[in-house]
């Protein structure tokens, strides 16, 4: 069963932020395709939240263009973004949120 909204973690929506900040000083543009690629794996997380592994009350999801990780976890009929994690980070620096 689906989940009827997502809200990010402060933290996470830094995240988030930063990184398509960062994508733009890169190139122009790339940033709002970071944030699109987020976009449709949030759609996809909400269409069935406990299609990926349950591990310490989060489930993971890897973006397909970029080095990054959506980390969430259900909280009653919504789903909370913990982080928005780069691969070269401490995999659990989130752990605390």
């Amino acid at each position: 069963m689906g989940a009827s909204a997502f809200r990010f973690h402060p933290a996470a929506e830094a995240e988030l932020e930063e990184a398509a900040e960062w994508y733009d000083e890169y190139r122009e543009g790339l940033g709002r395709e970071f944030i699109a690629d987020v976009r449709g794996r949030l759609e996809t997380i909400l269409e069935a939240p406990e299609r990926w592994a349950l591990r310490n009350r989060t489930r993971r999801v890897l973006l397909g263009r970029f080095p990054y990780a959506i980390v969430y976890r259900e909280v009653g009929e919504d789903v909370e973004i913990v982080a928005v994690a780069h691969f070269s980070r401490r995999p659990t620096y989130w752990s605390k949120r």
